[in-house]
C-alpha cells in the first residue's frame, strides 16, 4: 500500500456547536482527536475547545463520525447503514468476512467461509450496534480482515477495529448470545481463495432490490432528521433553554436493540456490564459532598442526570435522578461538579439498561444560603448554610482571586454555564 492513503468518500461534515466542550468549556472531550489517524482533527485554542476539520488531510476512515457521542461528525447515507440494509442480499452461510479497501489481498483470507464483502471505508467505522445487525445477534459469525493492518498508513485504527470487536461480543454474551465478532488476524485456518463481493452493489435478485430501495429511502429519511442542526449550546437562547437536552440516533438505535434482545431472551438484570467502548456508565453521588446545586443535571447533555425541586409542608425538597441508558459517559457531569461529588464508572448493570425507570442518586432538604439566599442543601459538616460560590474562597484554595469574582459575578446573573478558570 501506499504512504498515502484515502478512502473514495468525501469528509464528514463538522457541526461544532454539537460537540460536548460546546456546553462546557471544560467536558475536556478529545475522542475524535485521539481517534483521527491522521491528525485532520484539533481543538481550537480559546475559550472553547471545540473540533477543527482539516478537510485537505481527511482520508475519510469515518472513526470521528463512529466515536463521537454527540453527532458532531455526520457523514450522509453511511456506508456502514447501506451495509446494514444490504446484508440479506449477501451469502452467509459460513458467516461474513470483511475487507476494507486498503487490503491488498481481499481475494484470501484466513477465515472460514467463501465470500469476502468489500466495505467502502475502514472497518474501525463500524458500531458495536451494526455488528449486532449483521451478525444476527450472534447467529453467525462476522469476520473483521484486520490481518493487513500492521502494514496499513493508518494501522493505528486496528486498536479501535478491536474494542469494538470486543465490545459487540460482551453485549452478545450479556444476553446469552455467542460471541460472533472474529478477527481474521486471529484465524487459525490456513489462507485460502475467497470470492471478493462490492459491499456497496451486490448483485441482488428483483425482490431483493425492490427491499433495499425501501430500506434505502427509510435510511434518508432517518439520516434528514438526525443531521437536523442540534447545538448542546445556544447563547441566544433563554436562560433556562440556552442548554437543551438530546439523544443521538446511534444512541437511541442501539438501546431499542437491547429491548429486543431482552424480548428474545430474558438476561440477569444484575450482571455488571463492562462499558468500555460503549456509550454507558454509572454515575454516583457523594451524598456528604452534594450541595444540591443542579449544575451536573443541567450541563449533562442528554438529560441522563435529572434534578427535580418543589415545596413540602415540611420545607422545599429536591432529587437527583439518573439513567445510565441516556448517559454518554462524557464526564461533563464530574467535570461542572464544583464539591467534587460526582464519580463515573464504566460499569453498569444490564437491568438498569432496559428499565424506563431512573436510579435515585440524592434527595435532600434545600435552605436559603445565608449570605446571598441561593437555595442549597447544608452539608453535614458545615457550621452554616452556604451554597458552593459563597464557600468558593475555603473551597478553591487553589483559585485566584479574579476566577472566584468571575463565578461570583455569574451565580449572581444566573448565567447557566460558570467557568472553572483553574490556574493548574
Amino acid at each position: 500500500m501506499s504512504d498515502l492513503l484515502t478512502f473514495d468518500l468525501t469528509p464528514p461534515g463538522l457541526h461544532p456547536d454539537r460537540c460536548v466542550n460546546a456546553r462546557h468549556r471544560q467536558a475536556g472531550c478529545t475522542l475524535c482527536v485521539d481517534h483521527c489517524p491522521v491528525g485532520a482533527i484539533q481543538l481550537a485554542m480559546g475559550a472553547q475547545p471545540l473540533p477543527i476539520l482539516d478537510a485537505a488531510s481527511c482520508v475519510g476512515c469515518g472513526v470521528c463520525v463512529r466515536v463521537c457521542p454527540t453527532d458532531a461528525f455526520s457523514q450522509g447515507l453511511h456506508p456502514e447503514t447501506r451495509l446494514v440494509n444490504l446484508r440479506e442480499e449477501f451469502p452467509a452461510d459460513e458467516g461474513l468476512i470483511l475487507v476494507c479497501p486498503q487490503h491488498p489481498a481481499p481475494a484470501r483470507s484466513s477465515a472460514p467461509g467463501r465470500y469476502a464483502i468489500r466495505h467502502q471505508r475502514c472497518l474501525a467505522a463500524f458500531s458495536s450496534e451494526q455488528l449486532l445487525v449483521l451478525s444476527q445477534d450472534g447467529g453467525r459469525n462476522v469476520w473483521l480482515a484486520d490481518d493487513a493492518c500492521a502494514e496499513c498508513p493508518i494501522g493505528r485504527l486496528h486498536e479501535a477495529i478491536v474494542a469494538i470487536a470486543d465490545a459487540a461480543n460482551r453485549l452478545l454474551t450479556a444476553f446469552g448470545r455467542p460471541a460472533a465478532i472474529h478477527l481474521v488476524s486471529q484465524a487459525q485456518a490456513q489462507p485460502h481463495d475467497v470470492q471478493v463481493l462490492d459491499g456497496a452493489a451486490p448483485a441482488v435478485s428483483r425482490r431483493g432490490f425492490f427491499r433495499s430501495l425501501g430500506k434505502l429511502a427509510q435510511q434518508r429519511m432517518d439520516e434528514s432528521v438526525e443531521h437536523l442542526p442540534k447545538p448542546l449550546f445556544s447563547p441566544g437562547a433563554p436562560v433556562d433553554q440556552r442548554l437543551p437536552y438530546q439523544t443521538t440516533a446511534s444512541l437511541q438505535r442501539l438501546n431499542q436493540h437491547l429491548v429486543e434482545l431482552a424480548q428474545q431472551a430474558v438476561p440477569d438484570p444484575a450482571l455488571l456490564l463492562d462499558t468500555a467502548g460503549l456509550p454507558w456508565a454509572t454515575a454516583s453521588v457523594d451524598v456528604s459532598a452534594c450541595s444540591g446545586c443542579q449544575l451536573c443535571a443541567r450541563f449533562c447533555p442528554t438529560g441522563a442526570l435529572n434534578y427535580l425541586w418543589g415545596e413540602m409542608d415540611d420545607g422545599t425538597v429536591f432529587n437527583l435522578t439518573f439513567h445510565p441508558a441516556l448517559c454518554l459517559d462524557c464526564n461533563i457531569c464530574v467535570a461542572v461538579c464544583p464539591e467534587d461529588a460526582i464519580s463515573v464508572e464504566q460499569r453498569v448493570r444490564l437491568g438498569d439498561l432496559l428499565t424506563p425507570e431512573r436510579k435515585l442518586l440524592m434527595a435532600g432538604y434545600l435552605e436559603p444560603c445565608q449570605r446571598c439566599g441561593t437555595l442549597t442543601c447544608r452539608r453535614p459538616e458545615d457550621d452554616q448554610t452556604l451554597c458552593y460560590v459563597c464557600r468558593a474562597p475555603t473551597m478553591y484554595r487553589q483559585r485566584t482571586q479574579r476566577a472566584y469574582l468571575a463565578d461570583l459575578a455569574r451565580h449572581l446573573l444566573e448565567e447557566p454555564e460558570p467557568e472553572n478558570d483553574d490556574p493548574s
